[in-house]
């Protein structure tokens, strides 16, 4: 008896302590202990397989930013009968973190299925099939880097003095309080510059009473550096952090005052809430505006850029940005640009993945359509946190690009570049490629031209001036020269961009017939109708484009009316045409005329013949041949 009851006693001790993991994830995930919640669930389902525990687990991965053992688990996830609709759109954002776009495309469908009016599903959606559209400019920005020391991780960085300010939570040592979200120490506000060498040097946590308990940052500081805004934990004087209803600790904005060399007077602004969050503040260039994000009442979803004006004495009741900035996504990290720009941060807008920096400005009436500042500023991880030096041609971005930790980048805007290329080929049935051929390229902005040859291939390629309008066009020695006016207007262009101009030439073929379209005639009338002027415009400007050809103009008539009666006719009309061309400035010495009534038909429809309507039209025609190329 006592050799049955032992195994019994063992199976129940383990799944005891099996549900005791359980419980203990239930409990670290409620109360948002997520770092613990893993380690509970870990444990429990190498045991057991339960829905809510996994469901759990993958969400834990996720908003602790473990983006890979994420997607791991919520793949299995979405095929579970318990799974919410909303884990397929998780997976999909999944998905597009590790690049995998075509996969999440399908996820994003499913979710949609299920959930059609969800427009942030629907933006990602069209992003996953675009992706390579965020990827046409690849020179703009040079993006490394800043290798600060002593760092777990780091962002949400302004510039400061000779250096920059940011956010960061430090290696975590031995007895070291730490965050249960993250399982990493709290965040605090660290300084940091460079040695002579051009090395960061360890951070310094500011001095004074800005740095608490638990979490500070990211921060912005007023022009002269003597006043920081700055995001802090709700906690209350006896080191406690303050819950909500809802059991939550929100996030509050804080001033501070620089006292010699201590951060001090520290104050909330007025529109802080235990209730809601208010974070990552910014200052406007003239000092007069904060923006900054909350999920406050009346926010469209996750969190929003709201701003408030400071009067001199009080600052105003926040204000929503409004939808072009707000969606039903994430907005963070705001920042006013001295020129006006507003750059943010969504998860929300069309993008590569995660959060993208975002920029839009106002023209006085309405903030205009975001654009996306694209690859490699962005990537498919989280970016965010874009800030520029005063010379506005460096700055910083945060990412987690890295091994999904984030970090703070250097950055430097390139000039945008605008290309021009294009392939040369012969008119035909085959594409033959035309070496040699020259292509002319005339800047009508700045009166200059510059002139290049295609190579073996067929091929030209070179370097366009900003905001200029380009005209361009294509010869080669028995080839009829093509132009392509007003080809390229690029006022005002803050992207790079390649532009192609592709060119099929004509071969000049002596006393090769050339069939002019659309020639007509009144009924026994030799008259230029206006729509035969369109058409013999379009050879002035041949004539115009190869000033060296010679060329026969001739007409020609089908079998109808008398042989004798047709061949006059022809010869009017043909006199007719040539008349008009040199009415156009062409001299009249490169052309000839002649009628050919009804001698040269191009079918059988000859006298007494029945042909169609459409047979006899064939035969009516008015054709040019190039006789002569004078030196």
């Amino acid at each position: 008896m006592k050799k049955l009851i032992l195994p019994f006693l063992i199976v129940f001790i383990i799944s005891s302590c099996s549900e005791r993991y359980y419980k203990s994830g239930i409990k670290n995930y409620n109360k948002f202990a997520y770092s613990n919640a893993i380690l509970n669930f870990e444990k429990y389902l190498k045991k057991h397989n339960k829905a809510d525990a996994e469901i759990k687990l993958a969400n834990s991965y996720r908003l602790t930013n473990d983006i890979p053992n994420a997607e791991k688990w919520f793949s299995r996830v979405v095929l579970l009968p318990e799974s919410e609709p909303i884990n397929m759109f998780y997976y999909a954002k999944l998905l597009m973190n590790m690049e995998k776009y075509d996969e999440a495309a399908v996820w994003f469908t499913n979710y949609l299925k299920k959930e059609p009016d969800d427009f942030v599903a629907e933006m990602l959606l069209a992003s996953c099939k675009s992706v390579n559209t965020f990827k046409k400019d690849t020179s703009l920005f040079t993006v490394k880097e800043a290798s600060i020391p002593e760092v777990a991780s780091a962002f949400g960085e302004v510039p400061y003095k000779d250096g920059i300010i940011f956010t960061a939570d430090k290696i975590v040592f031995k007895n070291s309080d730490t965050y249960d979200w993250t399982g990493r120490s709290y965040l605090g506000i660290y300084y940091s510059a460079k040695d002579h060498s051009g090395k960061w040097m360890s951070p310094m946590m500011l001095k004074g009473n800005v740095n608490g308990d638990y979490h500070e940052g990211p921060a912005c500081f007023t022009k002269d550096g003597n006043v920081v805004f700055f995001t802090r934990s709700n906690y209350l004087k006896k080191h406690k952090l303050a819950k909500s209803s809802k059991s939550e600790n929100n996030l509050k904005i804080y001033r501070g005052e620089l006292v010699g060399e201590n951060w001090t007077n520290i104050t909330e602004l007025p529109f802080n809430s235990t209730e809601y969050s208010c974070g990552h503040p910014n200052l406007s260039p003239d000092g007069k505006t904060l923006y900054f994000i909350s999920d406050m009442p009346g926010s469209m979803g996750g969190t929003d850029i709201y701003k408030s004006v400071f009067d001199g004495t009080n600052w105003s009741k926040p204000q929503n940005m409004g939808s072009v900035i707000n969606t039903s996504g994430n907005e963070m990290f705001p920042y006013m640009h001295s020129d006006g720009t507003f750059y943010f941060s969504s998860d929300g807008h069309s993008s590569l993945g995660g959060m993208d920096v975002l920029m839009t400005s106002f023209n006085g009436e309405k903030w205009l359509q975001v654009e996306n500042l694209n690859y490699p500023l962005n990537s498919s991880k989280d970016d965010f946190a874009y800030t520029l030096n005063k010379d506005g041609k460096t700055g910083y971005i945060s990412s987690n690009r890295d091994n999904f930790t984030d970090k703070i980048f250097e950055i430097t805007k390139n000039d945008p570049t605008f290309i021009l290329s294009g392939h040369i080929s012969q008119k035909g049935k085959s594409t033959i490629s035309i070496d040699s051929a020259v292509v002319e390229i005339y800047n009508q902005t700045e009166k200059t031209r510059q002139m290049l040859l295609t190579d073996k291939n067929g091929n030209y390629k070179m370097k366009l001036k900003v905001n200029s309008e380009y005209e361009v066009r294509c010869w080669k020695p028995m080839y009829f020269t093509v132009t392509k006016p007003h080809l390229f207007c690029m006022v005002g262009r803050k992207l790079s961009e390649n532009f192609v101009a592709n060119f099929v030439l004509d071969q000049i073929i002596i006393e090769k017939p050339i069939v002019l379209d659309n020639i007509y005639y009144d009924l026994d009338k030799w008259d230029i109708r206006p729509d035969a002027a369109m058409e013999l415009d379009r050879l002035v400007q041949v004539l115009e484009k190869n000033p060296k050809i010679q060329i026969e103009l001739s007409s020609h008539t089908d079998s109808r009316a008398g042989d004798q009666y047709n061949m006059i006719l022809s010869d009017k009309r043909a006199k007719a045409a040539v008349q008009y061309i040199i009415s156009k400035g062409i001299d009249a010495k490169r052309m000839k005329w002649k009628g050919y009534g009804e001698s040269k038909l191009v079918n059988n429809c000859k006298n007494d013949v029945q042909c169609t309507e459409e047979e006899h039209q064939k035969n009516r025609r008015t054709e040019f041949k190039v006789i002569k190329i004078m030196n």
